[in-house]
């Protein structure tokens, strides 16, 4: 039963760093009606977006959880990377995985592994 408790956190992060990415993409959103990006600018700013959310809902896990940072780290960082891919796809974009997406994902899972031990140190 606490194993599960434990693991729920990671669920907790997760939600966390997607309403981490909404808040950063309602405010990316207005600034760009105001002053343009280029198409440059922007994808690297939904890599960055991508990043600091799953280093937030990370080390939020880990620091809850107590134990197994690189664990919740990873999970928080999976799942949040399904969350986005499903969000795509269902929001009318291709369904296929490119070079982007699979550099997207590594730099995801890297990232939540590191924040995640870092979560529990801290």
């Amino acid at each position: 039963m606490e194993n599960k408790k434990k693991y729920s956190y990671a669920g907790e992060g997760v939600f966390r760093a997607s309403i981490l990415t909404l808040i950063i993409l309602v405010i990316y959103s207005i600034v760009t009606t105001v002053l343009p990006a280029s198409m440059k600018v922007t994808s690297v700013f939904y890599i960055v977006i991508t990043l600091v959310s799953v280093l937030y809902g990370s080390i939020f896990a880990a620091k809850k959880a107590g134990e197994k940072g690189w664990l919740m780290g990873i999970m928080v960082a999976a799942t949040y990377m399904l969350i986005l891919y499903l969000v795509k796809v269902f929001g009318g974009g291709s369904a296929a995985i490119g070079m982007r997406e699979i550099v997207r994902t590594s730099l995801a899972l890297g990232i939540g592994t590191l924040s995640g031990m870092l979560g529990i140190n801290l």
